[in-house]
């Protein structure tokens, strides 16, 4: 998927603000103005480029009225801000993304010791029995996602993700593929919701994420190169969680969740007090930089991915954490298409899949 992956860093794109002030009309105030969310900002850019002459946008709780360059609160019409626009090239933030790639405290368990079961259980759950074509899948995935929005009151931004998944969905899979992680790259409720349901293994969730999950753990799966050298994550976790970290020693432990991390070490430790150093040569991630707006660098690792903890180094300002990535099938040492270390779970993820991956002989459903 190497080549089909690509997505110009220089494309012209622009981020929306509104004017934040707490009187946005003052002219005595230093001017302070906030970002829209990626989707808001794109729905809005949507409008602007647009052949409406009432040049229009809705979102969820304000209209945009971009003959006026002004925000209208929904709730109470006489609410109003300014808004502009900023063309850029690539999003100028210098470092990372602090919801993203740095768990805050107290955010449930940083790992699971079920050795991937959570993970395969939650996609499992929505795949079973089913024989779907890709574009039924895909249309199953837009369909939770409006499912998910309506719930959260994100009407306007889960419709834009899910007429972004439509509009692709008789395209080829590298194609739905680069969709879907373009999407989950956004800043917006998506990323932060899966990751919350599978962390806790919330099966609620599966008829309406599972379908957008499997795409996405798919576009890992059949990646061929993947990213295999040191990766970086920055945590906040308490001392109990650090002290679970140290009785861990040697073990293995997995994260249940996607999970975002870094090539570059000097970003990773911007937030947090914990610095993950990840050998992932025996199971690397999906590099994604390119298909992001965010110069992050980011290698996305799949849900279940398992791990060995080796050493604890508590330097400052970080304590250090080196683990040791396993063979999502194997264990790790055993090269590709073995089943050693990880027993029943590797092979089940294998299952699922559906990919003749090297050295294997797993099913192939031709489905994505």
């Amino acid at each position: 998927m190497g080549s089909q992956m690509k997505k110009s860093a220089d494309q012209p794109r622009a981020q929306w603000y509104w004017k934040s002030n707490s009187d946005s009309w003052s002219t005595n105030e230093q001017e302070e103005w906030t970002k829209y969310s990626d989707i808001e900002s794109a729905i809005i850019e949507e409008a602007f480029n647009g052949t409406n002459k009432t040049k229009l946008a809705d979102l969820d709780n304000y209209l945009i009225n971009l003959n006026e360059s002004i925000q209208i609160s929904k709730s109470d019409p006489n609410r109003q801000r300014q808004i502009k626009r900023v063309p850029i090239s690539r999003n100028e933030t210098q470092g990372l993304r602090e919801q993203r790639f740095f768990l805050p405290p107290g955010l449930s368990k940083t790992f699971n010791t079920d050795k991937g079961e959570g993970a395969y259980n939650f996609l499992s759950q929505w795949k079973k029995d089913k024989k779907l074509s890709n574009a039924e899948i895909v249309k199953q995935a837009a369909k939770g996602i409006i499912t998910e929005g309506k719930q959260l009151d994100k009407h306007y931004e889960s419709h834009y993700i899910a007429r972004q998944l439509l509009a692709v969905r008789k395209k080829d899979r590298k194609e739905i593929y680069t969709c879907c992680i373009q999407l989950y790259t956004m800043e917006c409720f998506l990323y932060k919701l899966i990751n919350k349901a599978l962390r806790e293994n919330d099966t609620s969730k599966t008829s309406t994420l599972g379908p957008f999950c499997y795409i996405l753990f798919r576009s890992w799966l059949t990646t061929e190169e993947k990213h295999t050298a040191t990766l970086y994550r920055g945590v906040n976790i308490d001392d109990n969680q650090l002290t679970s970290y140290q009785e861990a020693i040697g073990q293995t432990r997995c994260w249940d969740g996607f999970t975002s991390t870094t090539k570059n070490h000097e970003k990773a430790q911007m937030f947090g007090n914990i610095l993950f150093v990840i050998d992932a040569t025996h199971n690397g991630g999906i590099d994604i930089s390119a298909l992001s707006d965010y110069d992050e660098e980011e290698v996305l690792l799949p849900p279940g991915t398992s791990f060995i903890i080796n050493k604890v180094d508590p330097t400052e300002p970080h304590t250090l954490i080196y683990l040791q990535l396993l063979d999502l099938y194997g264990g790790g040492y055993g090269g590709p298409g073995g089943y050693g270390g990880r027993g029943d779970y590797g092979y089940r993820f294998y299952v699922l899949g559906g990919y003749f991956g090297p050295g294997g002989g797993g099913p192939d459903y031709d489905v994505l």
